[in-house]
């Protein structure tokens, strides 16, 4: 399974701040090059992680993730979600629309640590977007 990785589970994963489960599934998707970094988590880590070993961090993982751009696409397909999002009573800020949307026009699972996305995929639309540990 593909995994588009959130921002903020890259600030828990930095941080050390990770049940062993997740720890361990996010560590066998980087070796086996499955974790898919779409360009708007990277510009949020990008302004986020300033240190030297942050830094080091960052190029590291973008060397083992699948790059996937911002594209004018994702951008209509995330007005479109927004749109059925709302109607069943869930708001997301743009940020998180354009990783959702990009999770769900690859197939990916969204490993996140933020409440946000868990209201979003508990929708049925977003089942196969889960991940189960």
């Amino acid at each position: 399974m593909q995994l588009v990785v959130d921002t903020s589970f890259w600030v828990d994963f930095t941080r050390q701040r990770l049940p062993d489960a997740e720890a361990l599934l996010v560590e066998d998707a980087l070796r086996e090059q499955r974790v898919i970094m779409p360009q708007m988590v990277w510009l949020e880590l990008v302004v986020g992680f300033r240190s030297p070993a942050e830094q080091a961090f960052l190029q590291e993982l973008r060397s083992v993730c699948h790059w996937e751009p911002l594209t004018e696409s994702v951008g209509l397909e995330a007005e479109q979600l927004a749109a059925m999002l709302r109607k069943k009573g869930v708001v997301l800020v743009a940020t998180d629309l354009l990783i959702l949307t990009t999770a769900q026009r690859l197939g990916a699972a969204l490993l996140h640590h933020d409440g946000d996305f868990t209201r979003a995929l508990k929708l049925p639309e977003f089942v196969r977007l889960r991940v189960e540990l």
